[in-house]
C-alpha cells in the first residue's frame, strides 16, 4: 500500500508540473483556470457561472455557452475582457490576478499605522451594501498563543455576506492587513485598533486559527480567502484586546489596547 501511495503522490507532483508548464507557455489558460477556480472556491460551480453572466457581459461573449465553463480549456477560447471584468467586480478579485499577473488575488485594504482610517472604509461599504451580513475576522496560526510569545501571520479579513443563487448564501473578500505578524507589536496594536473600529459600527467580530501553511499562503497571496476558510479551526475573541476586561487583563494585554489606542488617537493629533 505504500507503494502504491507514493506512486499516486509522484503521479499528482508531474500532473501539477505538466499543468503549470501548460499555463505558463499559455497564459490565457491561465486566466481561464483561475477564473474558474475562484468561482469554485466562492462556492459557485463551474456549471452555474453562466447563469450570473449579465446581459451587457453576453452580448460580448455571444457564442459562450455552459459547456465552455467545463474547463479551462474550453473556457480559455471564449475569453473576452468584459468576462475577465465582470468576473473580478463580482467576486472582488484584483483583475490582473485573473490575467495571469502574479499579484495577490484578493482586494488589499491596508491601513497599517493608520487604523483609524478603517472608520470611513467601513462605513462607505455600510453604505453601498446596507443589506448584507458583514463581519471581521482575524485569523492566527492554529495554536498559537495570544501573547507576548506569539508568533506567525496575523491576517485580517472583513466578509460580506448576501444571497446568491438558489437563495444560497456566498461571500465576498477584502484583506485588511498586508502580511502582518503576531510577533511585530505594532501589528497586534494596530488590530487591536481595527477591531475596536469595527465594533464601533456594529460590525461583529471573530478570531479563528488556521494551519500555518493556509495561512502564510493567504498572507503572501497564494491562496483565495475562501479556499483558506475551509480550514478554520477553534475559535478565540480578538475584542479581548481592543476592551480588555477589568481585571482579568494581563499587562500585556493593557499594553496592547493602550498601543491600539495611541494609534487611533494619532489621527486625531495629524488633523489640522
Amino acid at each position: 500500500m505504500a507503494i502504491v501511495g507514493e506512486v499516486i503522490s509522484v503521479f499528482g507532483f508531474l500532473r501539477n508540473a505538466w499543468k503549470l508548464r501548460k499555463e505558463r507557455r499559455d497564459p490565457t489558460r491561465l486566466s481561464a483556470n483561475r477564473l474558474i477556480t475562484a468561482f469554485e472556491a466562492h462556492g459557485i460551480a463551474r456549471q452555474q457561472i453562466i447563469r450570473l453572466l449579465p446581459a451587457p457581459v453576453l452580448e460580448a461573449s455571444p457564442e459562450v455557452t455552459m459547456a465552455d465553463f467545463s474547463s479551462p480549456e474550453k473556457l480559455q477560447h471564449k475569453l473576452s475582457p468584459q468576462l475577465l471584468d465582470w468576473a473580478a467586480e463580482y467576486l472582488n478579485l484584483k483583475r490582473a490576478w485573473l490575467d495571469g499577473v502574479d499579484e495577490p488575488p484578493h482586494v488589499v485594504i491596508d491601513r497599517y499605522k493608520r487604523p483609524a482610517e478603517y472608520r470611513a472604509w467601513f462605513q462607505a461599504r455600510q453604505a453601498q451594501a446596507p443589506e448584507v451580513g458583514r463581519w471581521m475576522s482575524v485569523w492566527k496560526a492554529k495554536g498559537e498563543e495570544i501573547g507576548p510569545d506569539g508568533s506567525g501571520p496575523l491576517c485580517l479579513v472583513y466578509e460580506e455576506t448576501s444571497e446568491g443563487l438558489d437563495s444560497k448564501e456566498w461571500s465576498r473578500y477584502w484583506l485588511l492587513s498586508d502580511e502582518w505578524r503576531l510577533d511585530h507589536s505594532p501589528c497586534v496594536e494596530n488590530m487591536a485598533a481595527a477591531v475596536a473600529v469595527a465594533r464601533s459600527l456594529g460590525i461583529l467580530v471573530t478570531g479563528h486559527g488556521l494551519p500555518l501553511d493556509k495561512l502564510t499562503r493567504v498572507t503572501t497571496g497564494k491562496m483565495l480567502i475562501p479556499q483558506a476558510a475551509l480550514h478554520r479551526r477553534g475559535r478565540w475573541y480578538p475584542e479581548d484586546l481592543a476592551d480588555p476586561a477589568p481585571g482579568r487583563n494581563t499587562e500585556w494585554q493593557r499594553a496592547v489596547w493602550e498601543g491600539g489606542q495611541a494609534w487611533l488617537a494619532e489621527a486625531h493629533r495629524d488633523t489640522p
